[in-house]
Formats: structure tokens, sequence, C-alpha cells
């Protein structure tokens, strides 16, 4: 009986022996394919932001509106991925917030002056001298991106390290040289001067005061509550709502910064929500994860955009343009007043491919400038409308919508999708006396291709 026992006892240890170490060789593969994973995007990270600096620098010689609007685009998809390998890396939320938002006033900057650049002008004197010092912040930027690129080759880094010490910690203090790094890179971006220009970053159109903030002033438990509900979390983990501090970065909504992550690190799954003090209107979702290869369509992901913004506050959302951006995808939807599209009430969610969740959120264009409009009646029918464009155009659609002018007044036109000689774009005609207001040319980059 005794051996009967000893025996027994031998084969459960070698089981569990087995057990423990393929269970340890299944998290150190893991741990090994996400420390890579991160290593990539800083890798990728530093490579975005040289690009930018060459294409830029292209951009200020050349003097073809054609080559520029080619560069510009370019420029606008290497701030775009610059923009998604920084998301991945496992820093604090409140170290990347300026360098995020340089990266995307870049962008946006870069699509703003290539849509102007589709009528065959060249830069003025004012956008020249704008590009000249974006280059200059370029630079900088890479830098010191390749300073830090430097350390890391001679002190090494463990990612995983940084994330579990960033997952830890419950103060603001940082979690290393990487973390101090990103912290000293955050604060030149500070340093930088405001960007104004024709486009949805500018920081002329986010200091305006908002239209759609209404509420009383919450408490930070309020704001973590209200965080909690309002994320895509997965049913089967346990997750934790800490706070990131206050913050007044963006001066129009002050927000509460609120942190939600699994109990156990999972992936490395960090959401980051900002969530306004008055009102505890959402203003900004970011998950941090590492999104893998994609499973799911291109219909079922804008399904599931269609699903999430459904069970918010956010009424009336029509999407307007979607773009996959690597695994993700990012779908634009606009406010419908009437059946009129309301384009300046924007609100932006991403999609992952690999399961449909919702890593993103933007809300701060539709909280500044949504309210209820009394939408005049057309002076035009579409057809009046349709005679003001060129005749070699083949027009594909047409709708009524709202859109924002430079002067930040809006004006009711025709929304034309046309075609000419393999080229996209969209003609707005003033619906109440037939003026051509603007056009937009659909650009179409290998780094991105619109999807609706």
């Amino acid at each position: 009986m005794r051996k009967w026992i000893i025996g027994l006892l031998t084969v459960a240890l070698v089981v569990t022996g087995a057990w423990g170490y393929n269970q340890y060789r299944i998290n150190n593969q893991t741990r090994i394919l996400l420390e890579n994973q991160h290593q990539r995007a800083f890798y990728n990270l530093v490579g975005n932001v040289e690009n930018i600096s060459v294409l830029t620098s292209k951009s200020l010689v050349s003097g073809s509106p054609q080559q520029n609007s080619r560069l510009l685009s370019d420029i606008h998809w290497q701030a775009n991925f610059a923009q998604d390998n920084l998301a991945q890396l496992p820093i604090s939320h409140v170290t990347l917030t300026r360098t995020q938002k340089f990266l995307t006033q870049l962008g946006d900057y870069a699509y703003t002056l290539a849509k102007g650049t589709t009528d065959g002008k060249n830069f003025n004197s004012k956008e020249i001298s704008q590009l000249e010092e974006l280059h200059n912040e370029v630079g900088e930027l890479g830098e010191a991106l390749n300073e830090l690129q430097k350390q890391v080759a001679q002190n090494g880094v463990q990612w995983q390290e940084i994330r579990r010490a960033s997952q830890e910690k419950l103060d603001k203090e940082s979690t290393g040289y990487m973390d101090n790094s990103f912290q000293e890179i955050n604060q030149q971006m500070e340093r930088y001067p405001t960007l104004v220009y024709d486009g949805p970053f500018s920081d002329h159109m986010e200091l305006r005061n908002p239209k759609d903030l209404s509420g009383k002033a919450i408490t930070e438990e309020d704001a973590k509550r209200i965080a909690r509900e309002f994320v895509d979390l997965r049913p089967d983990t346990d997750y934790v709502v800490t706070d990131n501090g206050k913050s007044t970065q963006d001066a129009s909504i002050p927000v509460y910064s609120i942190r939600i992550a699994p109990r156990t690190p999972n992936m490395g799954e960090v959401f980051y929500v900002d969530v306004s003090q008055k009102g505890g209107h959402v203003v900004l979702v970011m998950n941090s994860r590492d999104i893998g290869s994609a499973t799911i369509g291109l219909d079922a992901a804008l399904d599931k955009a269609k699903a999430f913004l459904a069970k918010t506050k956010y009424k009336s959302m029509v999407p307007t343009y979607s773009l996959r951006q690597q695994n993700t995808m990012v779908v634009l939807f606009a406010y419908q007043e009437n059946g009129v599209i309301v384009y300046p009430d924007l609100i932006k969610v991403n999609v992952a491919l690999d399961n449909g969740q919702i890593t993103g959120f933007e809300g701060a264009s539709y909280l500044i400038n949504h309210y209820k409009r009394n939408l005049p009646e057309p002076g035009l029918s579409k057809d009046e409308a349709q005679e003001k464009l060129n005749p070699a155009l083949k027009i594909e659609s047409a709708r009524l919508t709202v859109i924002p002018l430079e002067t930040r007044e809006e004006k009711l036109c025709y929304e034309f999708k046309t075609s000419y000689k393999g080229d996209d774009f969209l003609i707005y005609i003033d619906a109440l006396d037939g003026r051509e207001e603007q056009i937009k040319k659909l650009l179409k980059t290998p780094g991105g291709t619109w999807t609706m």
C-alpha cells in the first residue's frame, strides 16, 4: 500500500512538473513575442520620424504641386504609422500626450496642404514658413529618438519590466530611463508654438468653447464609473480602474484621465479614458494593446463600430468614411440632422480587426461643435446644383451636407462625389447660391485605402 502511494505521488509530481514546465515555456514564448513587438514598434517609430524628416525636406524644395501632393500624402501616412507605433509602447499615457498630439497635427496639416495642391497651386509664404518650422521640429524629435535608440543599444531595455512597473505603480513617477526620456521628449513638444491651419486638429479649433459640454461638475469617482461603463471591456476579464490625474492639456475641455487595466496583466491591454470634468462626457479612449492579424472583414468591423456608438449618448450618427490602417479600421461618424450630414460634429471610432474590439474613440470635435441647428431650406435643387459642376466629371453620388469653413462659419452644401480620369473628388456646391465652395481630393496611397 505504501509503495502504491509513493508511486502515485511520483506520477503526480512528474505530471505537475511537466505541466509547470509547459506553462513556463508558453509564458516565456509569450514574453519574448511581446518583447519583440515592443522593440519593433520602437524601431518603426524611429524610422517613421526619419521618413517624415526626409519627406518634409523634399516637399520644401519641390516646385511641382503634383509631386508635393504625393509627398504630403506620404507624410500624412507616416505620421499615422508613428502614432500607431508610439501607442504600442508601454509608456504611460500622461508621458506621451503632447507627442501624440504633435504627430496628429503634423499628419493632419500635411493632409490639409495636400488638398490645397490639387488645383495646381504651390505653397504660399505662410505655408512654407509653417512647413519649415515643422521640418525643424521633426528633426529635433528625430534626434531625441536616435539618442534614445543609442541608449537602448548600449544598455538594453526590457519592455516588459517597463510595462510591469507602469501597471503596478499608483503614483506618477517614472518607470526608468525610457519613461524619463519620453517625458523629456514630451516636454520638448510642449515648447513648440501652436499650429493653426484649416483642419480638425488645429490648435485654434481645439481652443474653441465647446457647445455641447452640458451638465454639472463631476467627481473623480464619477469619472471612473463613466469610463468603465463606456469602454469595450472583455466580459471574461477582471479590470482595475484607477485615476491617471486631472488634465487641462486641451484648455477647451478639462478632463479626468482614467486608466483601466486587467487585474492580471494580459497582452499589454490598458485603456486610457479622458472624461470631461464638466458633464462627464467621454472625450477620448485609447487601448494600448497589440493588435494581431485581421480575422474579421471591414463590413463586420463597421457593424461593430455602429453597434458600439448606438449604446452611447451620441445619437443620430452615420458613418461617412472609413479607413484601414494596418490591422485597425478607423470609422468617421458625422451627425445627421433631418437627413443632412453635419461634418463639423465628427466622432472617430477605431475597431481592431483581430477580434472586433473597440480600441479607440475621439469625441472632442463633436463636443466642441455640436448644437441644435436651424438649417435653411436649399435655394437650389440637387439637379440645379449639379449643373454648376464641370461637365467632364462623372457623378457617383450626391447629398446635402453642412461643411466648416476656415472662418469657423458653416455652409449648407450639396456634396457631389465625382471622378475624373481615375482620380476621385468631393465637390461642394453652396445649396443657397450655387457657388463652388470646396474641392477635396480623395487620396489613395499604399498605406491606406478609403473603404466607403
